[in-house]
């Protein structure tokens, strides 16, 4: 949570990719926000332009979601997980705001296959039936998503 010790990290390197995530999803947290906050700050005086935030599917509904994904299952999942959700939507404003070159990444629930980094996206909507993702997977999309200049200022969602 403090920039200037995150600072030393992020000088020079290509990318910041960002996995924060909270496991109290019942009671308030600032996490991601707080945390976001200062590792873009450190980007910003390191001068370290790309950023990469893992945010999470679950967050919105909308276009590529079936209908009970979209009128179900992730409205009851934003009521279960209200506060880390609240906590991950500011993460996603700050990183909008930060003037960095920025993509979020929205994956859905992480499973633990081994070797599997095969995976779907989708550019500024939602992955069509993308309920799960293995990590394996979710690192290569979040390398690849940090390498593609076509990407920057744009929500990838992806799934397996």
């Amino acid at each position: 949570m403090d920039a200037d010790a995150i600072e030393e990290t992020v000088k020079g390197r290509h990318a910041v990719i960002s996995a924060l995530g909270s496991r109290e999803g019942r009671v308030p947290t600032r996490v991601c926000q707080d945390g976001t906050r200062a590792i873009t700050a450190a980007m910003f005086a390191a001068g370290t332009e790309r950023f990469v935030l893992v945010s999470a599917s679950g967050l919105h509904s909308g276009r590529g979601d079936d209908p009970v994904t979209r009128f179900v299952a992730k409205p009851i999942l934003q009521r279960v997980l209200k506060h880390a959700f609240d906590d991950m939507r500011v993460a996603e404003r700050v990183t909008r705001d930060s003037g960095l070159g920025w993509t979020i990444v929205r994956p859905p629930r992480l499973t633990d296959g081994t070797g599997k980094t095969g995976y779907r996206k989708a550019v500024d909507r939602n992955v069509l039936g993308g309920v799960s993702i293995t990590r394996s997977a979710l690192a290569a999309a979040l390398l690849d998503a940090a390498a593609d200049p076509s990407t920057i200022g744009h929500v990838v969602s992806v799934a397996g």
